[in-house]
């Protein structure tokens, strides 16, 4: 009998299988708008094909003695024409064949839906992206074979499948750094997991313009537009002495030399007090220092070391997973979400091959939510065209509003998509 290859989780994704429940999926989204409708049947075939390229996302998830574990799968995904609940958990992980990722499609467009223990927004995009450059030429359309995207063409290498989180461990290192709890809502949230979207989409030189203005990165000013709606919208806050606070999460790989497709990101924050607005000038300042003082790379490698230390504690590495799940819960009920109001994450600049710009309009990156994290904020760059989308279980829509009004009152134009009715 063939043994079946099998990983161990990295040091992010271990906590993800014992948290994540129905009302908190920890599954995030990445999706491509088409010029022409999708052919489902040519989807399948790409998605069968593109699988192989990605070892490490061709996996189901396993309960060992000590943590959970992914082991090789030896079916093929099977794709899904999208519903109303996007982003729904993978249920005792048995969704489409117990892979942690699902692909969907509607009319134009094709999105990968991936729980975040297998990955962050870099690896879930490589994968989208290879997916989408073997569906262009399965029909037909003459793309290069040496493109920069992981296709077959495209040697495999060990680093690929690396937990980069302990390849940097530096047992030297403590970061002094301790989260605090932050202000919550108090508002109303939908009820049976529905979460809303809402993505206003603006031009990149635009937005570019205003940032540098304000001498700031395009995800600080956007940073410091969310705290300006924040003191525009206190009303929806609960009434605590609590900070507002905007959790921004990083990619590692801009830090430390790392090819890896798994988890490999951290967060940094910023946080105000709601009850104290400042001119929009000093929030911006507020935010660039904080920025400027935690993106720093031996501040982020103490702060990874804190957490892969933790994972190497003798007594955790000996408890069996029942006991392990039980300590992960009750550590995630008193930080987790609770350390942060909302999260902003920008993926960047995209890049695909010319020869494939001309058959996709737009990307769009969609990040998770749910009743202990209800609004966060998910961003991604395309051909000059920035996507700004918030996920949301809150009924109220007064800080997205406001957002993009700030941004249409400086001259922006935004064009909004939505898929609820209370927009």
């Amino acid at each position: 009998m063939e043994l079946r290859k099998w990983y161990k989780l990295d040091n992010a994704g271990k906590i993800f299988p014992s948290v994540s429940t129905k009302s908190r999926t920890n599954v995030f989204r990445i999706s491509i708008d088409m010029v022409k409708p999708v052919d489902p049947l040519m989807l399948q075939k790409a998605v069968e094909q593109t699988i192989k390229r990605f070892p490490a996302f061709n996996v189901r998830l396993r309960r060992g003695m000590f943590w959970y574990y992914l082991e090789s799968n030896d079916h093929y995904p099977r794709i899904e024409e999208e519903g109303p609940y996007m982003l729904r958990s993978f249920e005792h992980f048995r969704d489409s064949y117990g892979f942690l990722f699902r692909v969907v499609y509607y009319q134009k467009r094709i999105a990968v839906e991936m729980f975040h223990t297998l990955t962050d927004g870099t690896g879930a995009l490589e994968l989208l992206k290879s997916i989408v450059y073997t569906y262009l030429r399965l029909q037909g359309i003459p793309l290069p074979d040496n493109a920069p995207i992981l296709t077959e063409n495209i040697e495999k290498i060990k680093e690929e499948e690396q937990d980069s989180f302990n390849a940097n461990f530096n047992s030297r290192l403590r970061s002094p750094r301790r989260e605090t709890t932050s202000l919550k809502y108090k508002v109303p949230i939908y009820k049976d997991n529905w979460l809303g979207f809402i993505s206003g989409t603006v031009p990149l030189n635009q937005i570019k313009v205003l940032s540098k203005r304000y001498n700031a990165t395009i995800t600080e000013y956007i940073v410091a537009l969310l705290i300006q709606a924040a003191y525009q919208n206190k009303e929806i806050f609960q009434d605590k002495n609590l900070p507002f606070t905007i959790m921004v999460p990083v990619n590692l790989r801009r830090f430390f030399p790392s090819k890896s497709l798994r988890n490999f990101s951290l967060f940094v924050s910023t946080s105000v007090d709601i009850d104290k607005p400042m001119p929009f000038t000093e929030i911006i300042n507020h935010v660039r220092h904080d920025m400027t003082e935690e993106l720093q790379k031996d501040k982020l490698q103490a702060h990874l070391t804190n957490n892969v230390r933790a994972e190497k504690n003798f007594f955790l590495r000996i408890a069996p997973r029942f006991l392990k799940e039980f300590v992960l819960k009750i550590a995630y009920l008193t930080l987790g979400d609770r350390v942060h109001s909302i999260s902003l994450s920008n993926l960047g600049i995209v890049d695909v091959p010319e020869e494939m710009k001309q058959h996709i309009e737009n990307f769009n990156f969609t990040p998770g939510g749910g009743r202990t994290s209800p609004l966060n904020l998910g961003v991604i760059t395309y051909e000059n065209m920035v996507n700004i989308t918030f996920s949301t279980a809150l009924v109220n829509r007064g800080i997205e509003k406001d957002f993009f009004s700030m941004l249409t009152k400086e001259g922006i134009k935004v064009v909004i998509d939505h898929n609820d009715l209370e927009v």
